[in-house]
């Protein structure tokens, strides 16, 4: 069997094995703190709406592992209702025999012990909680290094990459007063990321050493800290974009506008309209033949997600992210049905008591092929009930298609008032 964080569309079995796994890769599990443990939670919880996406993205032939949480009630009627929805929509998916379930915790080892027949095993990324799967630590020291927000700052502009002004520092030495000049210099304050997590949990913008000590207050001393200047956004649009590694090419696909309210990301804006030009396309290149020269690579395609900005013909990249990211999937659901609009990809939020209305509205507006004035993709959910605003609430992700203002109204006339509102946000402020 060939493990690996593999490309899309592959045409051999495939065991889809993803969890949250990005604290892993620089941390200790067993050593987070308060905060980390928190993040880590969510992260584990959110990662389980792309298992259900891998259900619709496979084959007959492949198998994925699910959170143990979608075998129990009321989780397995609702992931039968999103697979129904994927065949209706034509997708082949993978069929329920193919279905595995494993606890959160321990989710690798557990995997492990029930490796069905298949001649690729598909991870999110290497990482160290799912070790007892690669077993291979130069795969794992290599993912370290070109996941690495810190790793890739200081190696970039010796490959000739172009990267925002970039300095690192010790926890310590921000206490010392060794960054302050760095804060002064910059009239719009500084971008502090950190290594382990994603979506953005550990990217904050912060406008004073002070504050960001207050961000760090419980990490020890030697913590390294990236600190970063802040892209004007009125002048820098922040695109995202997945390559396809080989040793003989690199490609280039599923171009994405990341989208933007209240200082947060909400969601990816898909369009055929969206294009590379020439000029990034041959710095985008660049960057994957980085990550190729550090080890990134396999023969079957390994997916590399790549953050960057533009303005006119500039580029700068900010991140590597040498894995599947949250925006591949949306982009392989829009390539898989055909869609030829622009489209918005989302999590959001419904109440537990709602999921039957939910499952309504979603039948009803179901992407059928045509040219309505809006239709809806479903991609996964979390099977948890989460207290949030006074609410037993769960995640849901989706993709909507063609006009997002009528799905709003549409969602507004017949859910209730707390059902989607991030959807809310982004075409009020996202989308302007």
């Amino acid at each position: 069997m060939q493990v690996g964080s593999f490309v899309p569309e592959q045409d051999r079995s495939v065991l889809y094995a993803m969890a949250g796994d990005d604290c892993s890769l620089h941390h200790d599990l067993g050593s987070l703190t308060p905060k980390q443990q928190v993040d880590h939670y969510e992260n584990q919880v959110l990662t389980c709406a792309l298992q259900i996406a891998l259900t619709g993205l496979g084959k007959q032939v492949d198998h994925v592992a699910l959170a143990e949480a979608f075998s129990e009630a009321p989780w397995h009627a609702h992931l039968r209702h999103y697979s129904q929805m994927f065949q209706q929509m034509g997708l082949e998916s993978v069929p329920s025999s193919h279905w595995q379930y494993h606890p959160l915790d321990g989710f690798y080892e557990s995997v492990s012990q029930t490796l069905p027949t298949v001649q690729l095993l598909n991870l999110y990324m290497w990482s160290g909680s799912n070790f007892p799967l690669h077993q291979d630590r130069l795969a794992l020291d290599m993912s370290r290094n070109v996941n690495s927000k810190l790793h890739f700052a200081q190696h970039a502009p010796i490959a000739g990459l172009p990267v925002p002004q970039t300095q690192v520092y010790a926890k310590s030495a921000i206490a010392a007063g060794e960054a302050d000049h760095f804060f002064d210099a910059s009239s719009t304050g500084l971008m502090m990321k950190l290594l382990g997590l994603a979506g953005s949990r550990n990217v904050f913008k912060v406008d004073s050493a002070s504050e960001c000590m207050e961000r760090i207050e419980e990490y020890d001393d030697d913590v390294q800290v990236l600190l970063q200047c802040v892209l004007d956004t009125s002048n820098w649009q922040e695109m995202t974009v997945d390559l396809t590694i080989t040793p003989e090419r690199v490609e280039i696909s599923n171009v994405r506008e990341l989208l933007f309210a209240g200082g947060k990301w909400v969601g990816n804006y898909l369009s055929p309209e969206l294009e590379i030009a020439d000029g990034h396309r041959k710095i985008l290149h660049q960057v994957g033949e980085y990550a190729r020269d550090h080890g990134y690579v396999s023969d079957r395609g390994t997916n590399c997600g790549i953050d960057y900005f533009i303005s006119g013909d500039d580029i700068m990249i900010t991140e590597i992210n040498a894995r599947w990211t949250g925006g591949l999937f949306p982009a392989q659901y829009l390539r898989r049905l055909g869609v030829n609009q622009p489209a918005v990809a989302f999590f959001d939020m419904v109440d537990c008591q709602d999921r039957d209305a939910l499952e309504a509205f979603q039948r009803e507006h179901l992407y059928s092929g045509g040219d309505g004035v809006f239709s809806y993709i479903p991609m996964g959910f979390t099977p948890f009930e989460m207290e949030i605003e006074g609410s037993a609430r769960y995640f849901v992700w989706q993709i909507v298609v063609g006009d997002f203002a009528a799905f709003v109204e549409a969602k507004t006339r017949s859910l209730p008032a707390s059902a989607f509102p991030t959807a809310n946000l982004i075409l009020e402020e996202a989308l302007q």
